[in-house]
């Protein structure tokens, strides 16, 4: 198991991603990344690198503005 808040490293490295949501952390997806072993840096030139890349941060960006929009701005004059 890796954890890693590097899309680029986690698809370069892993055969599976798992996006958990923010809090409580729950998995939101299982992703099986599609790219046979050994892989090199060449990859990350590859459509389909750049297409999951993309999807993978969508789901990552939609947990950070889920958490943004819970959180209550704190008044300095109340």
């Amino acid at each position: 198991m890796l954890i890693t808040h590097s899309v680029e490293e986690a698809i370069y490295l892993a055969s599976r991603i798992v996006v958990v949501t923010a809090r409580p952390a729950r998995i939101k997806e299982i992703i099986e990344v599609p790219f046979a072993y050994p892989r090199d840096e060449s990859l990350q030139e590859r459509a389909e690198f750049v297409e999951l890349r993309s999807r993978i941060r969508q789901l990552v960006m939609s947990e950070y503005r889920a958490q943004q929009a819970q959180i209550q701005p704190v008044s300095l004059w109340e």
